[in-house]
């Protein structure tokens, strides 16, 4: 019998919360440097390029890339790191950890660049029905701006 997955929480400051199961059969070594940088707080954003999806930027955790992927679904939660090196990037390397909260996204940076993150975390349920609250939440960023978001172990 396989043993139980780890799991996090992901807690708006308004008080909508989602728990993740961590896929460390897909993405080992990214799901052991999340869970060791937990918890993590911040202010979520909105993407600007890729459709629904949140983000918290924070500072590289030093992961290899593994279980990538572009077309993320509802529920995942991703692991972005970028370089620097890009025209309009901060000319400094920067991670963030993305949840996607609706279809229909395609991961893309800046001028269209496409983007690939590492899959490692899953909300399970419909997105539709099972954490609706949350997802209208991560909606609300859009025209609301920034708000505290927590990710912590279970």
């Amino acid at each position: 019998m396989s043993s139980p997955r780890r799991r996090i929480r992901l807690a708006f400051e308004t008080g909508e919360t989602v728990m993740a199961d961590l896929l460390d059969d897909a993405a080992p070594a990214v799901c052991q440097a999340v869970w060791d940088a937990l918890p993590l707080e911040g202010g979520a954003l909105h993407g600007q390029y890729s459709g629904a999806e949140i983000f918290v930027a924070l500072d590289p955790l030093g992961a290899p890339h593994e279980n990538l992927t572009q077309l993320p679904l509802p529920g995942e939660l991703l692991y972005f790191t970028e370089a620097g090196t890009g025209v309009l990037t901060a000319r400094r390397a920067v991670g963030e950890i993305c949840f996607v909260y609706g279809r229909g996204v395609v991961l893309r940076q800046h001028e269209g660049v496409p983007a690939f993150a590492s899959l490692f975390a899953r909300v399970p349920g419909d997105w539709l029905y099972d954490w609706a609250d949350f997802q209208q939440a991560c909606r609300r960023l859009r025209r609301e701006g920034t708000r505290r978001l927590r990710i912590e172990r279970v």
